[in-house]
């Protein structure tokens, strides 16, 4: 198949990266149909798509013809068999349970045309162990699109153990064709790159939580402040929910260290349904979708370059375990999935090696996890040659 013949792509679950991935798609002039289990659900994705496409005919990014273009290049359907008998491409959105996204590849790979591709929006789980329960698996991969998906421009393409050279090749010029850049993962390892690269922060925020020792409130005006970001760690941590926060590190501590095990503080806040914006209270208060912080302090015992370290760490981790293909596409990863400024390797190119070594050598001492140690190439500076 060439991307030519890419005409019809099937997206199994409308929720909230679903309809955001179909739209995506009919904007591209695919044909997109959208399936879910109830007509509900399906209506709901619906008015999700026509809310993101009004938005941008407001403000003039699109007009109502186009916009009724594009609502006429997707349909929607309750049945996966259906949807997928002439698709040449289909992506499983579905919750995050292998046995369920297990059962989606069984059905769909029986329904879909032989050599239509197969991708998983997951964003943690085996893509190889996904394609163990598909017919043809060798045409299964991951696609991991960011959330949200109808913004981010970064997709990470995922070769599974059974992918071949000539799918995922195929998958990422269809990436591009939806206005999307495509970051070609080489291995099916856990976070696959971008999320990966921010495992040993969310470690170290556990820590700095069962220390007790440093206010979040202090450390999260610091990164405001000193670093420009629009959320600190910790004020993400609760947005993002603390339980996704606590799963996330439970599933790095089986499949990555031990050392990523959540903390005391993350479990009691799971414990008692304190989960951050959601419910209100997690690290902090919310009130009206705003954590109520004291930014009175700003913590002298942590400096942005505490968390640049550990990422620059992680990078050199990653790229030397070939996962990614090479330290650009890393960077690239991090700038278009995760909205960075620039990349771990183009950030790392201007810094003192010894400062970098000296920054993880204190937090590894302080905190005890030698996932924070400095790997050679850190201490040495080659990371600075890695291409």
């Amino acid at each position: 198949m060439k991307l030519e013949d890419v005409k019809k792509v099937a997206v199994i679950g409308s929720g909230a990266m679903g309809n955001g991935i179909a739209q995506i798609c009919a904007q591209a002039g695919l044909k997109a149909v959208m399936v879910d289990i109830k007509q509900e659900f399906i209506d709901k994705g619906m008015a999700t798509v026509n809310a993101s496409l009004d938005k941008l005919v407001s403000k003039g990014k699109l007009t109502a013809e186009k916009k009724a273009e594009i609502l006429g290049n997707l349909s929607t359907s309750l049945n996966n068999a259906d949807a997928v008998k002439d698709a040449q491409v289909v992506i499983e959105a579905v919750p995050e349970i292998m046995d369920l996204k297990k059962k989606v590849f069984a059905e769909i790979s029986a329904a879909a045309p032989a050599d239509a591709l197969l991708a998983s929006n997951t964003s943690t789980m085996s893509i190889s162990e996904i394609a163990s329960a598909a017919k043809n698996p060798e045409r299964v991969l991951g696609m991991h699109f960011f959330n949200p998906a109808p913004v981010m421009k970064g997709v990470e393409v995922i070769y599974a153990k059974q992918s071949t050279d000539a799918n995922v090749d195929l998958l990422c010029e269809m990436t591009k064709k939806i206005g999307k850049v495509p970051v070609k993962v080489l291995k099916d390892a856990p976070g696959f790159i971008v999320n990966r690269l921010g495992a040993p922060n969310q470690a170290l925020i556990s820590a700095i939580l069962d220390e007790g020792k440093i206010k979040p409130d202090s450390i999260d005006t610091l990164m405001k402040t000193a670093a420009g970001m629009p959320m600190g760690p910790f004020e993400l941590a609760d947005f993002v929910g603390i339980d996704v926060f606590y799963h996330t590190l439970k599933y790095y501590s089986e499949t990555l260290s031990p050392e990523f095990k959540p903390g005391k503080v993350l479990q009691n806040l799971l414990d008692s349904k304190k989960l951050g914006m959601k419910s209100g209270q997690g690290i902090y208060k919310w009130e009206g979708g705003k954590a109520q912080i004291d930014a009175s302090q700003q913590t002298q015992e942590m400096s942005p370059m505490d968390f640049l370290a550990i990422q620059i760490n992680e990078a050199v981790r990653v790229l030397k375990g070939k996962i990614a293909a090479s330290a650009a596409d890393i960077d690239l990863g991090m700038v278009h999935c995760m909205r960075a400024f620039a990349g771990p390797f183009a950030l790392g190119a201007g810094m003192d090696p010894k400062q970098l070594s000296d920054t993880l050598e204190k937090l590894h001492k302080r905190y005890g996890l030698n996932i924070f140690k400095p790997e050679p190439e850190i201490t040495d500076g080659s990371f600075k040659n890695m291409k």
